[in-house]
């Protein structure tokens, strides 16, 4: 029979299943196991949302998501940037740097002109002389302007 101290009537120390170093390793082992499992999910967590960062950023520089497969830097945006802007120039696109203000195709004469041309026919309807006056003296921004205008409707 065992006492407290796992010794039996001899006074020899009882070698149980439960007691000894065989249970701690295998606990050890079971719990180095799930360690290891944890230690791949997290891994896989960051990849993933490393890859969603970069995807956000090339996608907030009017790229498409889908090109952040191609890319295989850190997930700075800095580099990010830099590279969307080194592919764009290889691909022939503009970069944010080269982006400049589009000039109108029509100088401020045309546009009037072009603004009277669609005021006269508006409704499938000719327009009359009255009609013409009235559009020649409205759209005058000089004196010199009315003054032709006002020329215009006697002859």
């Amino acid at each position: 029979m065992n006492d407290a101290w796992s010794f039996d009537e001899n006074g020899e120390p009882v070698q149980s299943l439960n007691n000894g170093p065989k249970p701690l390793r295998d606990a050890y082992e079971a719990q180095k196991k799930a360690n290891d499992a944890l230690i791949a999910r997290l891994a896989a967590l960051e990849t993933q949302v490393t890859k969603n960062l970069v995807a956000d950023l090339i996608e907030s520089q009017g790229v498409a998501r889908s090109a952040a497969q191609h890319y295989k830097g850190e997930a700075d945006p800095e580099k990010v940037t830099s590279w969307v802007n080194d592919m764009r120039t290889t691909f022939g696109g503009a970069t944010a740097q080269d982006t400049q203000t589009v000039q109108p195709i029509l100088n401020t004469d045309d546009q009037k002109r072009f603004e009277q041309m669609n005021q006269m026919g508006s409704n499938a309807a000719p327009a009359g002389n009255m009609d013409a006056a009235n559009a020649a003296v409205s759209n005058a921004s000089s004196r010199e302007e009315l003054l032709a205008a006002f020329a215009n409707l006697r002859a």
